[in-house]
């Protein structure tokens, strides 16, 4: 088959690896289908220009699932899924006073009692909160400000300076839901859809989840944690109702959907969604799949998903860790020579993702610069595999994770602290009367 793959990232280069591998033509001239990685060409309507033909790529209507925080909320409320609660401010000086005084009203007496924020009760409630922006920031654009402090310092330069370069003039404030977190991957015609093996994602910089949020600096799958009776509540709760919801309004979706999960004892939300495979999860998915990928994206694009058995994987596990330069995500350090990435093999491969070669000298072009992924017998070993192999990588001022694929035990003995609050009672009940007068435009989380 001849597949063109746009994008030149490390997602990009290991679906190149990947159609490869299985004998297929990669960028080539004249493609018969396209698959688009990056999500500003399809936010953009790359697959309305191409008339919906021969491309995985969903419409750009479809595409506010990603390129829009606050349709996708609005939307998550239309079909009942779940979500955190929110707030919506204008970017502009007046929706700066706003969010600054509902902050005002904020306990802070405790700020590491985690309780998830409940925006028409402010008075009663704890820190964090997170601040998140509405359009494309390329994995950034979110803060999770732990304190009244924390939330003051990062909201002047989000609502005036625009400091991550959102095109949308919206913010918003999100409950802050604790729990542990997990990647959902789904194949879709628009009528039939595939589950992929559930990932586990490392946002945050630094180890042990500490420092700012980032693009992604490691991943692995399957998640351990995720059971075959949460896989079945999250298909049931979150899975069928976004895509029949998008089907029912007029946007049937074809092509990959990231599901962005937090899990505890409430069960599953969804934090985000993607409209494309994630980075660095892909390189990992990648890895594991037994199968030829080309016949899936063919059949996401021709409509004929329901006839294809479901995809196979290789038992074991498989684990990315990302190699970075030192100033990620925010002004990485650039034009460092690296000086060897090894050999890969069967069961390990190197994927550039922003990396310069001229004359056969390769440097350091962005902020994640390879990702180093191994597939092993067991997550221990395709861990080992991937930090024997960093071993052999080296350029200056490179930065990455120690820690990818230790996963600790979450607390699932949680008591839903919605229901211990409001006795079991609805949060549309609840609020109708207290705050029926509120702006629908800010308080979009009142409808019912």
């Amino acid at each position: 088959m001849r597949i063109e793959v746009l994008g030149n990232g490390g997602r990009e280069n290991a679906i190149r690896w990947k159609l490869r591998l299985h004998g297929h033509e990669v960028d080539v001239t004249y493609p018969g289908l396209t698959v688009v990685g990056p999500e500003g060409l399809i936010a953009g309507g790359i697959a309305d220009r191409m008339g919906f033909q021969n491309i995985v790529a969903p419409g750009m209507l479809a595409a506010r699932l990603e390129s829009s925080k606050l349709w996708a909320k609005q939307f998550m409320q239309r079909w009942n899924i779940p979500t955190a609660r929110w707030l919506t401010y204008n970017r502009n000086p007046e929706g700066m006073t706003q969010a600054l005084s509902d902050l005002d009203a904020y306990r802070n007496d405790r700020p590491h009692k985690i309780v998830s924020i409940d925006p028409l009760d402010l008075e009663n409630e704890y820190y964090p909160v997170v601040i998140k922006e509405d359009g494309l920031c390329g994995g950034k654009g979110v803060v999770i400000a732990k304190s009244k402090q924390e939330a003051w310092r990062n909201i002047p330069p989000m609502f005036i300076n625009n400091i991550y370069k959102s095109p949308s003039d919206k913010i918003l404030f999100e409950d802050f839901i604790p729990g542990w977190e997990a990647s959902c991957f789904v194949m879709s015609d628009g009528d039939t859809y595939k589950i992929l093996p559930y990932c586990k994602d490392h946002k945050r910089l630094g180890d042990d989840d500490k420092g700012p949020n980032t693009g992604g600096m490691g991943a692995y799958a399957p998640h351990p944690l995720i059971t075959d009776k949460l896989a079945k509540r999250i298909e049931d709760t979150i899975v069928k109702p976004t895509l029949n919801g998008m089907r029912l309004e007029g946007l049937r979706y074809k092509g990959i959907l990231y599901i962005g999960l937090m899990i505890n004892a409430d069960g599953p939300h969804v934090i985000e969604y993607n409209v494309r495979f994630g980075d660095p999860e892909c390189q990992v998915l990648m890895m594991l799949m037994e199968d030829d990928l080309a016949p899936y994206l063919e059949a996401i694009s021709n409509g004929t998903l329901e006839s294809m058995p479901a995809p196979k994987f290789y038992k074991g596990a498989a684990l990315t860790v990302c190699l970075c330069s030192e100033g990620y995500p925010t002004e990485p350090i650039v034009n460092k020579v690296i000086t060897d990435i090894g050999t890969n093999t069967e069961n390990t491969q190197v994927f550039h993702a922003a990396v310069n070669v001229d004359d056969a000298v390769m440097t350091t072009a962005g902020g994640r610069v390879l990702s180093v992924t191994a597939r092993g017998s067991s997550l221990d070993k395709a861990r080992k595999l991937v930090y024997n192999r960093i071993t052999q990588i080296c350029f200056d001022n490179m930065v990455y994770r120690k820690d990818i694929g230790y996963e600790k035990s979450p607390d699932n003995n949680q008591t839903p602290h919605r229901n211990k609050r409001r006795g079991g009672r609805s949060y549309t009940e609840v609020s109708r009367q207290r705050f029926k007068n509120h702006s629908h435009n800010r308080r979009a989380d009142l409808l019912s």
